[in-house]
């Protein structure tokens, strides 16, 4: 199975967070070798939000920088600092970024999707100002879904929703993974096409 990749950034998108391209390359590679590992029986894009975060961590590793999933981090919790988690913290040469991500199962046969994006980014932008420095990256992984009885609607659904989100999302940056055309989706009842990756900064 080949996969397709789109990055976008945002007009407002930062050189530091640009800088991570590279990266997000790589995650393409991670989620195919992943694949072909299975003999292509399984996908990560049906899974929650820490193997997301894990890929995401292979990614940066195999680009040569740092990684670490779920260390201790103090939060800041009604003005007060307190311990806590951060789901990830990313290094590459000189930059370096504090993550809190979520994971969003989204039915593209549903309605105000694109609201929904925002919405989950931005409890993650939400998680990211608890951090002590309230500085880093809101991360959303969502996985689009489509009932096996409309799956010839889904090549149009996907491109309206995706034109739509560059649109009218809050993020600094969309990393779009998918199975490419003519090949088997994953999923029984629900079709899996691919993971979108939002991201926001938090300056």
């Amino acid at each position: 199975m080949n996969l397709e990749q789109q990055i976008l950034f945002s007009r407002k998108a930062s050189k530091r967070l640009k800088s991570l391209k590279p990266v997000f390359r790589e995650l393409r590679l991670v989620h195919q070798r992943y694949m072909d590992a299975g003999m292509n029986r399984d996908c990560p894009y049906w899974y929650s939000e820490r193997p997301h975060t894990g890929l995401l961590a292979a990614a940066v590793w195999q680009k040569g920088g740092t990684a670490l999933e779920e260390f201790e981090a103090d939060k800041i919790r009604e003005r007060k600092r307190r311990p806590g988690r951060c789901d990830l913290y990313i290094r590459i040469n000189s930059t370096a970024f504090e993550c809190e991500a979520k994971r969003l199962w989204l039915n593209l046969a549903g309605k105000k999707l694109c609201q929904k994006v925002n919405d989950w980014l931005n409890w993650a932008v939400a998680d990211v100002k608890k951090l002590q420095s309230r500085k880093g990256l809101a991360l959303c992984f969502v996985t689009p879904v489509i009932h096996k009885s409309k799956v010839h609607k889904l090549a149009k659904q996907l491109s309206d929703w995706r034109k739509l989100l560059k649109t009218t999302s809050d993020c600094d940056a969309l990393i779009w993974i998918g199975t490419a055309k003519g090949q088997k989706l994953f999923g029984d009842r629900f079709k899996h096409p691919g993971l979108l990756l939002a991201v926001k900064e938090v300056r």
